[in-house]
């Protein structure tokens, strides 16, 4: 099971040619290995033998039939060597984007984009027309979901307090049992 990891040569040049394209990104801070489905970029040259490996890197693309979809959490990584194609949205806009909404962009560039708030990069979004929407797991959207309570408060200048609402008790109120506003009115 062990040993060295070759990168996929034509998959690191097709990689690393839509990256520059679509995002500006001259360079890689790795090599581009394919593997489940995805191309993924990776620092490591040689596994240790006997270790169960689930992933070998950061997921840069998600290969579909449709060609190249750029990974979330790839586009974070690589968020400061991104110089074009990228959309910066504000703490609203994100919200309703982590819904699952769409959100008018006038003038953003169509195809994928990286979502930007607050000058870092928080994933992968669409532009098609001019509407926006999150291509973020829901996973990793439920995440993020969580921390916005916190990231209200901060824009209000409020600082931390025992009031401030736990994840869990705000993202209930995102599936159906109130609003946690409203809790705490109470």
């Amino acid at each position: 099971m062990g040993g060295s990891l070759r990168s996929s040569g034509a998959w690191g040049e097709v990689a690393l040619g839509y990256l520059r394209e679509r995002f500006g990104i001259e360079e890689l801070p790795g090599k581009v290995i394919e593997r489940a489905r995805g191309l993924w970029l990776a620092t490591a040259d040689f596994l240790p033998e006997g270790v169960k490996v689930h992933s070998v890197g950061v997921r840069l693309f998600y290969l579909h039939d449709r060609g190249l979809k750029p990974a979330s959490f790839g586009l974070s990584l690589l968020g400061k060597a991104i110089a074009k194609n990228k959309v910066e949205v504000k703490l609203e806009e994100l919200e309703k984007l982590l819904l699952g909404q769409t959100v008018k962009k006038p003038g953003a560039p169509e195809g994928y984009v990286a979502l930007v708030y607050r000058g870092d990069v928080i994933g992968c979004g669409k532009v098609k027309g001019d509407e926006l929407s999150a291509e973020i797991s829901k996973t990793r959207r439920r995440e993020l979901l969580a921390a916005l309570p916190w990231e209200k408060r901060a824009q209000r200048g409020a600082h931390h307090s025992s009031r401030t609402p736990s994840p869990v008790k705000w993202r209930k109120g995102l599936w159906g049992l109130g609003d946690p506003q409203e809790r705490r009115r109470k």
